[in-house]
């Protein structure tokens, strides 16, 4: 029997009458605290002279001798407190090299029991555990199976605001409509500077040349004019009708009818 396996209900569950206290030198109260501490290693028994603790014990007993399972558990406690204290005083005998030490040997058949004894009882909880065949039995008729569909949204307040605007304006119509851009057309710009050839026998700016701006809705873009006169000139010089020259870059530009036996413009 280990020192742990031991358990004194009787003195625990004993009133403050029936209660062995000691008063020693090195300790002070109850016999089984004494032994629980003495078996923890919490105190030191070599500090505590056995004769008082008899003397007391003796006059203990006979105060409680009409309790047998009181006076048992006392007699325990002083035998397991006089075994520790001998433990303490005896030297321990010597033995031979090639001997097992009985405590080792004691301390790993302690650890297997223990572990057999949690196998037992992990082996009564299985099988306390439903069997099948015993406890519960399979359905061998075929099952539906069931698709259970949980929809989970993930669209935050913003993505949903953008699909409704999304929505929204694609149910919207909207209709393109390009307007026309009006302008002063290249033709009629040709159609000036070929009347004007006849006039112009000296340099004169290109911008000299534009007609009079209309006035109105329908009246062509001011840009405009500037640019078909440009496009006109540049085919009547093609056409040799026109002589153009430019100063520098950027410089304005000017026009003047080709004359005869001349050579290409500057």
């Amino acid at each position: 029997m280990s020192e742990d396996a031991v358990t004194f209900e009787a003195a625990e569950e004993a009133d403050a009458g029936e209660t062995l206290v000691l008063d020693l030198d090195g300790f002070e109260g109850p016999l089984h605290v004494l032994l629980d501490l003495a078996r923890h290693q919490k105190v030191d028994l070599a500090q505590i002279a056995l004769a008082p603790l008899v003397d007391q014990y003796l006059a203990f007993i006979e105060d409680v001798r009409t309790r047998i399972d009181l006076a048992a558990e006392y007699l325990v406690m002083a035998a397991w407190l006089t075994l520790l204290k001998s433990r303490l005083l005896l030297p321990k005998p010597e033995r031979p090299v090639d001997e097992p030490d009985p405590e080792a040997i004691a301390a790993h058949l302690s650890l297997k029991l223990q572990r057999l004894a949690e196998a037992k009882a992990a082996a009564a909880k299985l099988g306390a555990l439903a069997q099948l065949d015993r406890d519960v039995f399979l359905n061998w008729a075929p099952q539906p199976i069931a698709v259970t569909r949980e929809l989970k949204w993930t669209a935050s307040l913003h993505d949903m605001l953008s699909a409704y605007t999304a929505g929204r304006t694609r149910r919207i119509r909207i209709d393109h409509r390009i307007e026309p851009r009006r302008v002063y057309t290249l033709e009629a710009a040709r159609h000036r500077l070929e009347e004007m050839l006849e006039g112009l026998d000296d340099w004169r700016p290109i911008g000299a040349l534009q007609p009079r701006r209309e006035r109105g809705p329908e009246a062509p873009e001011p840009q405009s004019y500037v640019a078909s006169l440009f496009g006109a000139s540049l085919e009547l010089v093609r056409d040799q009708k026109l002589e153009a020259r430019q100063a520098d870059q950027y410089a304005p530009l000017y026009l003047r009818r080709r004359r005869p036996h001349e050579g290409d413009a500057s």
